[in-house]
C-alpha cells in the first residue's frame, strides 16, 4: 500500500483524539470502530506481551491472521493481530502496512491508558484473591442501583461467609487461611456468570452481585450452587504429606429493591441474612426477611 502524507496526518489526528479519551475501554472501542469503518477491518486482537487487553470477537475458526509487534520499551511490546476471511483478505493485505503505521503512532497513548487502568484496578482489587474490594462495590452501586431502578430490574446480593474460619487460623496458621480464601474465590468465580460481580469485602466474607434476576428463587438456586461447589474443594494444608482441608460456607441473600434500596441497607440486610444462615448450622443459606431486622449482630 502506498503510504502518503495524508495517511500519516490521519494517524496523527487519530492519536490526538485518543489522547482526549480517558478510559482504556473507550480508547479500544474507538480504535476498533475506526479500523472497521475506515479500513473494513472487523476482527482485532491486542496483547501487551502475553496479556490479552482487547479482542472484539469470539471465534477464530476459518480466519487467517496478520500480526506485527511494536516495541514500547525494553520490556514491553504490543502484538497487534488482524483476523480476516477470504472475502476481506486482499483488502487486509493492502491495508496492513498502514495499520502498522497507525499503531506505531498511537502505541504510547494506548500504553499510557493501560497503565492508568491497571493503577486504578489495583486500588479497587483485593491483593490476596484478585477479586474486587469493598471500595469498588461502593462505587459500583452508585451506578448500578439507579440504573436498575429506572429499568425496574431486580438485583440479588449474596453475602458469603466461611464457616468457623477462625478455627482454621487457630489450628493451622494464616498461610493456610489465605489458601482457603483463594480457593473460595476461585470456586465463586466458577459458580456465577462472568457478568456478575464478586468482591471480598471483609477478612473472610465475600459479596456476590447477581444482575437481572426474575425473583428470589434465582438467587436461592445460585446460593445452593456456590455452597455445594465449595463443599468439594480440597485445600492442601501440607505439601509434603498432601494433607487436605475441606471447609463449608453459608450465604445470606438480600434482594434489591424488595429488601433494601440504599447501599447501606443492602449491606445491613445481607449481613443479617448471613448471620441467620450461620445460626442454622454449616452450609446454610437464608433469604432476608424484614421481620428479622431486629437481630442483634453483636
Amino acid at each position: 500500500m502506498n503510504i502518503d502524507r495524508y495517511n500519516f496526518q490521519t494517524a496523527i489526528a487519530l492519536n490526538d483524539h485518543l489522547i482526549t479519551i480517558k478510559k482504556l475501554e473507550d480508547v479500544l472501542e474507538y480504535i476498533s470502530s475506526y479500523l472497521k469503518n475506515d479500513l473494513s477491518i472487523e476482527f482485532l486482537e491486542i496483547k501487551l506481551k502475553e496479556t490479552l487487553i482487547y479482542k472484539n470477537f469470539e471465534e477464530e475458526t476459518g480466519l487467517e491472521k496478520q500480526s506485527f509487534d511494536i516495541s514500547l520499551n525494553e520490556k514491553d511490546n504490543l502484538t497487534i493481530s488482524i483476523y480476516y476471511d477470504d472475502l476481506s483478505k486482499n483488502n487486509i493485505i493492502e491495508s496492513i502496512e498502514y495499520v502498522e503505521i497507525i499503531f506505531k503512532i498511537i502505541s504510547q497513548t494506548l500504553y499510557n491508558r493501560y497503565l492508568e487502568f491497571k493503577l486504578v484496578e489495583s486500588n479497587l482489587k483485593d491483593n490476596l484473591t484478585g477479586l474486587y474490594n469493598r471500595q469498588y462495590v461502593d462505587e459500583y452501586l452508585k451506578t448500578v442501583l439507579p440504573l436498575s431502578k429506572r429499568e425496574h430490574k431486580k438485583i440479588a446480593f449474596l453475602k458469603v461467609g466461611i464457616d468457623h474460619f477462625k478455627a482454621v487460623i487457630d489450628e493451622f496458621n494464616y498461610e493456610v487461611g489465605d489458601k482457603v480464601l483463594k480457593e473460595l474465590a476461585k470456586s465463586l468465580e466458577n459458580s456465577v456468570r462472568k457478568s456478575d460481580i464478586i468482591a471480598r469485602i471483609e477478612s473472610d466474607e465475600f459479596l456476590i452481585v447477581l444482575h437481572n434476576i426474575t425473583n428470589e428463587n434465582n438467587a436461592i438456586m445460585i446460593a445452593n450452587k456456590i455452597i455445594e461447589n465449595f463443599k468439594g474443594v480440597r485445600v492442601v494444608v501440607d505439601d509434603n504429606t498432601n494433607q487436605t482441608l475441606m471447609k463449608t460456607i453459608c450465604t445470606g441473600i438480600s434482594i434489591y429493591p424488595d429488601d433494601a434500596e440504599k447501599a447501606e441497607e443492602i449491606f445491613r440486610s445481607s449481613d443479617i441474612a448471613l448471620y441467620e444462615a450461620r445460626n442454622r448450622g454449616r452450609s446454610q443459606f437464608f433469604k432476608f426477611e424484614k421481620d428479622n431486622e431486629t437481630i442483634e449482630l453483636f
